[in-house]
């Protein structure tokens, strides 16, 4: 069993595995505990920054509230229902995610504590751009809007997010899988 352990493979499987569970339990009783609160204070910060893209790019913009929503609209496309942030789409739930393979996965510590927080305002600045794209799409070509959000902005999302996977593995994790390969 000990000679299990130490191959760095199925310490990184099951690390990852404990503290995955560990976030979703986690996740999911905070949204117990506080409900619509954290979500609803992330989701308006993101609605924010997506206006702010948005206005970037000579639109007027608005945010409204209700109870299990922020909304973010354009203002000078008469009315529409905007784009709707709130869980999963505020980013909460990629970056713990994120932030876990990170943790499990072997490097040095001293590398772990800012490549985490970078990733996650990576992750937080491509999702307000996302959405900013979104609010767009919504008020201008509302029939484009289901394949965008389901299909185009997952795929660029979970890219950015395997790209920088990639990127800790190769440049900062403690295995090498250049060496690796090309010791086989």
């Amino acid at each position: 069993m000990k000679d299990l352990w130490k191959n760095p493979f199925v310490r990184f499987i099951f690390i990852f595995t404990v503290l995955l569970v560990s976030w979703f339990a986690l996740y999911k009783n905070l949204y117990h505990l506080f409900p619509g609160d954290i979500e609803h204070k992330v989701s308006l910060i993101l609605a924010r920054h997506a206006n702010f893209f948005t206005e970037l790019f000579g639109y007027s913009t608005t945010i409204e509230l209700t109870r299990d929503l922020v909304i973010t609209k354009l203002t000078d496309f008469g009315p529409t229902h905007g784009t709707w942030i709130g869980e999963p789409c505020n980013g909460i739930k990629v970056m713990g995610l994120f932030g876990i393979f990170i943790l499990a996965f072997p490097g040095k510590w001293k590398h772990k504590l800012w490549f985490i927080p970078a990733g996650f305002i990576i992750i937080h600045l491509a999702n307000a751009i996302r959405v900013s794209a979104l609010t767009i799409i919504e008020a201008k070509w509302p029939e484009y809007l289901d394949f965008n959000h389901n299909v185009t902005f997952q795929i660029l999302i979970y890219g950015i997010i395997f790209l920088m996977w990639y990127i800790w593995v190769q440049k900062f994790s403690e295995i090498n899988l250049k060496t690796t390969h090309a010791s086989q």
